[in-house]
């Protein structure tokens, strides 16, 4: 009597074959990085997953990522600071992982004129981040930092000035900009030219507007205009060194015959209050 019955049916051969390369199949996917999509945190200095003015993602942000110090390619922001290859990547295989930097927006020209918004003045940048993977991604973020310096000037009526009806502001500095994307040049924006620039009226005769860094010592910094009369706010030493990522505050009172300056120093601008482009 015959025994070997086992493999007597040849579809049951083939049936047998396809389930182990099934098995096989799977095995790899759960344990190659090989196919798994490339997703990069990012978040906008602290503690949040924040980057533009008022560090919100939108969603929908093309931002550039150099990887492994590579040319730059476009990524998509997501709300919760998740950024998405536009053309798909798949992470390398384990042990390898990535370095990557970032930054927004990718083709950047400094406006001088500030007034409808501070968005287009805005450039961000995170420093290079090494040994990321698809497991610790999201303990690797990608930390925006503003590039540009903060400038707020607050107005006030002094002696035998009755309002500011139909005063003007205009901030001097560079009126161009190319930010140094390399590893080295940690997204620094050396600045060229110079002219008056016109901020935005945040409304309670308050200007803001976003510059690229400069040291304004001994230079005409602010200028206002009011009823025919031009008031000038030249900084004294360490007054007016604009630096990058901070935010500096200036409350002037104007009277007729001259102004009064208080200088707030200089504090980390890590939010803003311009714009509500997502709640927060």
């Amino acid at each position: 009597m015959k025994k070997h019955f086992l493999f007597s049916s040849p579809w049951l051969l083939v049936i047998l074959i396809i389930l182990l390369a099934l098995l096989t199949s799977c095995n790899k996917e759960k344990t190659s990085g090989d196919e798994q999509q490339l997703t990069l945190a990012s978040s906008k200095d602290e503690p949040v997953t924040r980057a533009t003015v008022n560090n919100v993602w939108n969603g929908g942000e093309l931002v550039q990522v150099s990887v492994n110090d590579g040319a730059a390619v476009g990524f998509t922001a997501k709300q919760n600071g998740d950024l998405l290859p536009v053309n798909p990547m798949n992470w390398p295989g384990a042990p390898q992982s990535i370095t990557a930097r970032a930054w927004y927006p990718g083709s950047w020209v400094f406006p001088v004129d500030q007034s409808k918004g501070l968005q287009p003045a805005d450039f961000i940048f995170a420093s290079t981040v090494t040994g990321i993977t698809a497991l610790n991604y999201t303990a690797k973020p990608l930390v925006f930092h503003h590039r540009t310096a903060k400038v707020t000037v607050n107005l006030k009526a002094g002696t035998d000035v009755s309002n500011l009806n139909g005063v003007t502001v205009a901030f001097y500095g560079y009126t161009a900009g190319i930010p140094n994307t390399s590893h080295a040049g940690d997204g620094v924006i050396a600045g060229s030219g110079g002219d008056w620039i016109t901020p935005q009226n945040t409304g309670n005769n308050t200007y803001t507007a976003l510059l690229i860094p400069r040291n304004m010592t001994g230079t005409k910094f602010v200028r206002i205009t009011l009823g025919g009369n031009v008031y000038n706010f030249t900084p004294a030493a360490s007054q007016a060194v604009l630096q990058r990522g901070m935010a500096y505050v200036f409350n002037i009172t104007v009277s007729m015959t001259r102004i009064d300056v208080e200088v707030v120093d200089g504090i980390r601008w890590t939010e803003g209050s311009e714009y509500n482009i997502t709640p927060d």
